[in-house]
């Protein structure tokens, strides 16, 4: 049986044949292009022990794929802690497939109870690496979450790099990026309430 996993990876950074889905469909656009930067989820399938791209040709065989996927991301454990430096309620999870819980929509529901938040943000700066935040922070503490996802992608290696920006959680699916303009626009909302 082939093994089948579903990676998040920089736009445009895969071969032009490779099956690669949206992992926002026609997000909102925000003005400084930072929606450009969202991740981008390729199918991989193993071969001789290592995970090559599926190539576009096998869409048809997504749904199926989709379920030896749910099995390959069993390898490996997770590991989870709380990010204490940064106000509010923000949290990483760490392990060979903790980027890819961005993917996971019961995994976010259950976060969304978890935090009892009907929004939350989320990101993936690198391999390995899964940040929940911007909970019970105001719009600083969202702010400040939103520059450590930015410090975390840039520190590491290349190679290892997804996306340097924040998504916006809501009803358990990725909707749209937080970046500098709309925390200027949640702030200064505040300031007029």
């Amino acid at each position: 049986m082939l093994r089948y996993a579903p990676r998040l990876v920089q736009p445009g950074s895969t071969p032009r044949d490779a099956l690669v889905e949206v992992l926002i469909e026609n997000p909102p656009a925000s003005p400084l292009g930072e929606h450009e930067l969202i991740p981008q989820v390729a199918w991989m399938v193993e071969r001789e022990g290592a995970f090559v791209h599926v190539p576009a040709s096998e869409r048809g065989e997504l749904e199926a794929m989709r379920g030896s996927a749910i099995m390959t991301m069993l390898d490996g454990e997770l590991v989870n802690e709380v990010l204490e430096h940064l106000p509010g309620v923000n949290l990483a999870t760490s392990g060979t497939y903790a980027a890819e819980l961005l993917l996971d929509g019961d995994h976010l529901a259950a976060v969304h109870e978890i935090l009892r938040a009907k929004v939350f943000l989320a990101a993936a700066p690198h391999r390995g690496r899964f940040l929940v935040g911007g909970v019970a922070g105001g719009v600083a503490g969202m702010r400040e979450f939103v520059a450590h996802v930015r410090r975390e992608h840039d520190a590491a290696p290349i190679a290892d790099r997804i996306s340097p920006v924040t998504l916006l959680v809501r009803d358990g699916a990725p909707t749209a990026v937080v970046g500098e303009l709309q925390l200027n626009a949640l702030a200064q909302a505040g300031c007029e309430r």
